[in-house]
């Protein structure tokens, strides 16, 4: 059920760029130190608190599609999607596969990138929405764990709260996973269905709306056939 909001859509709008102004500030801020430091720009990744190295991301063989061997590999949607493994913020090594037998949404996501930050907390509302019926797994792209880290827990949800809580907060130090999905531009949006297959992809910002369209394509898409309505290929929607 979606939650209510206080204010009407104007209002909504003005809060959300104020929080983002701010966001922006604390941001740049860590930026700049670490462009300073000569940081950023290069590989991302780095340590966690824990002392555990974040990994870059393993390129796998996906495991196939039942009663579907003719199905390619590849990030076209219709297609099984690609199989990765992939560290998370706590160091932790995460497998897409491992999550068949539920829907996904793979979001890459930057934090230099304008429209990540205005789309994220679309992301986060709508795993709230359908809480263990869909898994998120947001991939930052390049950037060192501790710009990642401290954007992360800055940026408001739709109800004002700081700090996101999404399923899998995954990190691609060197772009392994951006390149192996060709992806063009930010942010990107992947959704696969509950055997693997991709039912949407997206390049550029989309909102909840489309959000919701597409994790219902996903459903739809496990039961035996695509959505036709208000699929998007690759190139979709607006972006950096």
């Amino acid at each position: 059920m979606a939650k209510g909001r206080k204010g009407g859509p104007g209002k909504e709008l003005q809060r959300r760029l104020m929080a983002l102004a701010g966001l922006i500030v604390i941001v740049g801020g860590a930026a700049l130190v670490l462009w300073v430091a000569g940081v950023l720009g290069g590989q991302g990744g780095g340590t966690t608190e824990s002392g555990v190295k974040i990994e870059d991301v393993e390129l796998v063989q996906a495991p196939p599609v039942e009663g579907e061997d003719d199905l390619a590999v590849e990030p076209k949607e219709g297609s099984i999607a690609p199989d990765f493994i992939v560290s998370d913020f706590d160091g932790e090594r995460q497998r897409l596969s491992d999550f068949r037998g539920t829907p996904v949404y793979v979001n890459f996501w930057a934090t230099w990138c304008i429209p990540c930050q205005i789309e994220l907390p679309d992301v986060q509302e709508l795993q709230d929405r359908h809480e263990g019926e869909l898994v998120v797994i947001a991939v930052n792209r390049k950037e060192p764990l501790d710009l990642a880290l401290e954007y992360y827990r800055a940026i408001p949800k739709l109800d004002g709260e700081p700090g996101l809580d999404l399923a899998v907060e995954g990190l691609d130090p060197d772009d392994t996973l951006y390149d192996e999905y060709r992806a063009l531009g930010m942010p990107v949006s992947v959704f696969i269905d509950a055997n693997g297959k991709i039912a949407r992809l997206y390049n550029g910002i989309i909102d909840l709306a489309t959000m919701e369209e597409s994790y219902a394509a996903a459903v739809e898409s496990a039961d035996g056939g695509m959505a036709s309505d208000g699929g998007a290929s690759p190139g979709g929607g607006f972006g950096y």
